[in-house]
Formats: structure tokens, sequence, C-alpha cells
């Protein structure tokens, strides 16, 4: 069922099972068909449309499919599909939104191996996709796959990386990913799964949409833009309980964001059962008021393209899940902390509660990349048990009580919304620059977006060069919009590692410490000083203010107010004036 619009008054679009498993037959056979001796490879730029989903499943039962976000630039895009060889590209025209497809000719120039290009909603009936398949047989055509293991879907990760980086996801691990997610959120055939996601992350085409089309449940896309449509995060409530809504993913910024509306708009009577959220950890302060206010505990989940979606989870015991864990490994998985060297070589396996990297062990890690030059950096060589691990490049530390920690990410990897940004691709602009000699980017914590990218630069002896001129070369030059810094700051010196590395972890520092200056200065005034407390299983920034007692508890209650959309942890300390 998809939402045409998040107003109630607008009928929507309803596709029941029997109408898309033969749109999917069809699609394979016209995918087929196209591809004649060449494998079938389809690639899909395309927003929260059925389509996107009728072109995935039926682009993996003729071939290979290749979802790709298509807000990123042509290059980027153009580099993708020819590292999966496409044959097709179904993709749409700008009534759906604007988006890549209003760059197709420079697309078909720059992919040489692309065949036909099929388009939702075309202005000419011979390139119209839905036409395309109505001409097709109901029924499949060929013999699919028998090896449960075989690729499927080439799914890009690693961020809006200028090389391409697909992961290889086989039938098998996206049928096993999506039963697990059933099992943990919900498996009932009545349960109405609420499709906010992108379909070109695992988030929306595997652990959403595929576990809601296995266990014959209702999947409800909550219109094109899904939480990006201020109507639909307005609505929200309106829609579940119309729908009768039972469970959902969103990131803890959505989630805050429903939290913040306005106290006339109810969230009672609803149906939801299950609210995951993953993506950037939850902080205690909208745990507990989105429980408060709508009876429903955010539950973290934690996965990766690699793995097939997630890999950790809280089951639903009607209780107040651990506020910053990510909860416990899920079924057929195992998780551990370690340390690695340089070339991911095993070490020694960590302590509980001890900080490592963390790896994963189980059926659902992926075969490898399909450049598998890339393997060696993500399966770590020389495990003691001679079992397959995957480097997550997150660390972070597993418990005594089998309860996962993550305190930050190994790749670097900032994620702003739905972009999951490689910073190097500001930092190669960055350094560009005659003047600049080093270069990092991070994320800055954002109450909005999760993080927003900002980099910190040092300049060679002797030179200058302006902030603003930066900024403005990265404009220019960085390949996704989204990677654009929000700001730069010039450095004397950057900070560096013992072994001469640049010290991300204290860049970091630095800027969830400016964050959380500058708002709780608006706040509370010029009384205010900050501190990071990095001796936890998470960062916590610590605000001093000095103040009136009288003006002390309202103070308190506006500071937790303004805070509780970040990820970090707070701790407020008072002092009388």
């Amino acid at each position: 069922m998809h939402l045409c619009s998040a107003d109630l008054d607008v009928a929507p679009r309803i596709l029941s099972y029997t109408d898309l498993l033969t749109r999917i037959q069809r699609g394979a056979n016209l995918f087929r068909r196209i591809a004649g001796r060449e494998r079938s490879s389809v690639s899909i730029l395309l927003p929260m449309l059925p389509e996107a989903l009728i072109a995935a499943w039926a682009g993996a039962s003729a071939g290979i499919a290749n979802p790709i976000n298509p807000y990123l630039e042509t290059r980027h895009i153009a580099s993708i599909m020819n590292a999966a060889r496409a044959t097709v590209l179904v993709t749409t025209t700008q009534r759906n939104g604007s988006g890549a497809w209003e760059r197709l000719d420079d697309i078909w120039r720059q992919v040489p191996t692309l065949r036909r290009i099929l388009i939702v909603d075309a202005d000419d009936p011979a390139d119209d996709f839905n036409l395309a398949m109505d001409r097709e047989a109901a029924t499949l055509e060929f013999e699919p796959a028998d090896d449960p293991h075989a690729d499927a879907v080439y799914l890009p990760t690693g961020g809006t990386t200028a090389a391409p980086k697909l992961v290889r996801m086989s039938h098998r691990g996206q049928l096993l990913a999506a039963w697990i997610m059933g099992a943990l959120a919900g498996s009932e055939p009545e349960g109405v799964v609420g499709h906010a996601m992108p379909n070109f992350h695992v988030g929306g085409g595997v652990i959403l949409s595929l576990r809601a089309m296995l266990y014959g449940q209702t999947l409800l896309t909550l219109t094109t833009d899904g939480f990006r449509s201020q109507s639909v995060v307005k609505n929200f409530w309106d829609i579940a309980r119309h729908y009768r809504m039972s469970s959902l993913i969103a990131t803890p910024a959505t989630a805050a964001a429903l939290l913040s509306l306005p106290p006339e708009i109810a969230g009672q009577g609803h149906c939801i059962r299950s609210f995951n959220s993953g993506g950037s950890t939850v902080p205690v302060e909208l745990l507990r008021g989105f429980h408060a206010r709508y009876g429903i505990w955010l539950r973290e989940i934690w996965g990766m393209s690699e793995i097939h979606g997630a890999v950790s989870g809280h089951p639903d015991d009607g209780l107040e899940p651990l506020a910053g864990s990510v909860g416990r490994r899920l079924p057929w998985h195992a998780v551990k902390a370690i340390e690695v060297d340089a070339q991911n070589r095993f070490l020694r396996e960590c302590a509980p509660g001890e900080r490592g990297v963390l790896v994963i062990a189980g059926p659902g890690v992926t075969a490898g990349y399909v450049d598998a030059s890339l393997d060696q950096d993500f399966f770590v060589q020389g495990m003691p048990d001679g079992q397959r691990w995957a480097n997550t490049g997150d660390l972070g530390m597993v418990d005594e009580s089998g309860h996962i920690w993550l305190y930050g990410r190994a790749k670097d990897v900032i994620i702003r919304g739905g972009h999951n940004i490689d910073p190097r691709m500001v930092e190669e602009v960055l350094v560009s620059h005659p003047a600049v000699q080093l270069a990092a980017a991070i994320g800055k914590p954002d109450a909005t977006k999760g993080e927003m990218p900002i980099a910190y630069v040092q300049l060679k002896p002797g030179a200058r060069a302006d902030a603003g001129d930066l900024v403005q070369l990265c404009r220019e030059k960085v390949a996704e919009r989204a990677a654009v810094p929000a700001e730069i700051h010039i450095l004397d010196s950057m900070p560096m590692t013992a072994v001469g590395k640049i010290n991300k972890p204290a860049l970091r520092v630095d800027a969830m410490r400016g964050v959380a200056a500058h708002l709780a200065r608006q706040i509370a005034g010029d009384g205010v000083s900050v501190q990071v407390d990095e001796s936890g299983k998470r960062p916590t920034v610590v605000i001093r203010v000095v103040a009136k007692r009288q003006e002390q508890a309202q103070l308190q209650a506006r500071l937790s107010e303004a805070f509780r959309s970040f990820e970090f942890l707070t701790r407020f300390e008072f002092e009388p004036a």
C-alpha cells in the first residue's frame, strides 16, 4: 500500500500480493530478454515507489539488482553502474520530484554496457516501465537460479565515495535477514509495516520490505519522500491510527521530530507495538520521553549491508531497553570485540567490557564485495577458530550480559540523515588547495540530521587561506552535495596520534564540546563551562552552569529538552551564583 499523500483524504495506491508477484515475474522476463546472452544487471534509480521494489525483486530473479541512491552525482552513479555492468536502468521523471533522472543523457554516455532505460511515468509510452512489463508473460519464461548462495543484489555501501564499493548480497542472506527481523519486530500476517526508509538502503529494501513480503504482511509506504516530508511527520499519528500500523523503523532524529510535535497532536489510540531505531544512538532523554508521551519504547538495532540487515537488537520484553546499547546479537550470529593490526590481522580477543573493533560471524555475512580486492580489509585474517569474521569498522564492546555497545566508527563515515559520507571525499578536495597541508572531515553532532560534515585544516608554513574560500572549493568539487562541510576550522596544528595519524577522536570531542557550549550558553548565559568525559561506555558531555538557586530547576528542564535529540549523553551540574 503506497500513500500518494500524507492527506488521509487522498486514496492510497494498493497492490495485492497476486498483482505484485505477477509484475515481478513480468519484469524478470523483460530484464532477461533485454540482456540477451549477457547476465541481466538492473540498476534502479527511483524514489520510494512500488516500482522500485518490483524492479529490485524482478532484477534479482533475472540476475542482479543494483539499487542506487538517486540523489548522488552523475559520475558516482555511472561508476556504480559500470561496476555492476548494468544492462538496464529503471528510473522515473520529474513528476516524482528531482533526482538523477534529470541527467539521463549523461548517465547513458558513461555506461557502455547499458542497453535500455525504462521509465516510470514516462512521457513516451515506448519507454514506460509498466507498459513494457504488461507486454511480457505473467509467469517466468526461464529457469531461475537454484543456488541460494548466488549473488542477487549488488548494493552500494561505504558512503558516497567516488570509488564504488558494492556488497554482494545473496538470496539466502536477504531471506534470513528478513526472517530474523520479523521474529524481532513482529511476524503476524495481519501486521502493517510502516515503510519510510529508502529502498536503496538495506533497511528499506530488506528488513522492512522483504520482511513484510516474507510474512505476508501489509507494507505501508509513507509517500515517495518518507519522513523527509514534513507533512508525513505532522500527520504521522493520524496515518498510524487510520491504517493500523503495527511496526516501523526510523532514525532517532525522526523519533525526536515526532516527540517535538505540538501537544494538541495526539498520539493515543495507535496500534504500534514495535518501533525500532537505527543509524545512530537513541539518547536516554528521547527514549524515556517518547515512552512517557506515546507509550512506546524505542528499541535500537544495529546492522549493515554486509550482514544483509540487522545483527543485534532488543527483543520486546515489555521492559525499558538498556539505553545506549544496540542490544544483544540476533540468532545464528556472533559478535566479539577484538584487536587487529594495520593489515586487519587478529591480535587478541578483548575481555567483556573492553573496547575493541567489533567483528561478526554468521550466515548473514556477505561473501564479499564485487571488487574482491576490498575483501582483505573486511574479513579478519587469522581468527583462532578458523571462521570467517567480518570487521564492521565500528569500535565498541560486548559486556558481561552480552549487550553490545558502540563507541565510534573506525571507518569514520559521517552519517547525515540518509546520506553516508566518506570523509575522504572532502579531505581530498581540501588538500588539493595549494595552501592546505592536512585536512580532516568529521561529523559534527546535529539535533535533526544526526551529524553534519565539518572539516579541520592545517595550512602549510607561511601559507594563507580563508575558511569561506575553502567551503566554496568544496561546493565546486565535492561530488555529493550533502558532503559539503557546513563549516571549516583552520588550526595552527592538527592533533596527531603517537603513530603520526590525525587524531579524529580528538576533533570529534572538540566539535561535540563546541556544539554543547553554544547551545547551553544560548539557554543559560555565559556562566557555562563544558567538558567531555570519555571514561564511560559512551562519551558524556558535562555541562556546568553557574546560576541562582531559584533558576536552576527551570534551566535544568530547558537544557534537558534542548539536548535530548543529540546522540551523546549529557550531565548537568549547577553551582550557585
